[in-house]
């Protein structure tokens, strides 16, 4: 139950990351279907920003290690910049996988992918101790 419990609150943060993300990155956008999902689908974008944070979160426990690993003699090279490089890639996949499951987010371009994880991270650094104080108390 504390996995599943860490994993809600993580991607509430996540959630919240992707909203700041739409707000300031111009070419990231995250629309409601056409059909409710749930109820009359007042609430309907609520669930897919969870949904696509719950997408994002399972890509970076699952691929982002991998690609880290991979691209880490290009990572050293670079003094760090590339690890930027594999988050807006990872940030690209996720659109793939959310468009595949139904959900509505849409990235423009590489670099609105590349500034949305930017802002991603600087978002998830922030609420990182309150997420963490959460996750700890369960």
């Amino acid at each position: 139950m504390g996995f599943i419990w860490n994993f809600l609150v993580r991607a509430v943060g996540t959630a919240l990351g992707l909203w700041v993300v739409t707000y300031f990155v111009t070419g990231v956008t995250v629309t409601a279907p056409s059909q409710p999902l749930v109820g009359d689908g007042s609430n309907d974008r609520l669930w897919v920003f969870l949904g696509c944070a719950a997408v994002i979160l399972l890509l970076n426990m699952t691929v982002r290690p991998v690609l880290r690993l991979l691209g880490l003699p290009l990572t050293i090279l670079t003094l760090g910049l590339f690890a930027l490089v594999i988050n807006a890639g990872v940030f690209l996949l996720a659109e793939i996988l959310a468009q595949a499951v139904g959900l509505g987010l849409n990235i423009d371009s590489f670099s609105a992918a590349f500034w949305g994880a930017i802002i991603m991270a600087l978002v998830s650094w922030v609420i990182g101790p309150i997420t963490g104080l959460l996750s700890a108390r369960r």
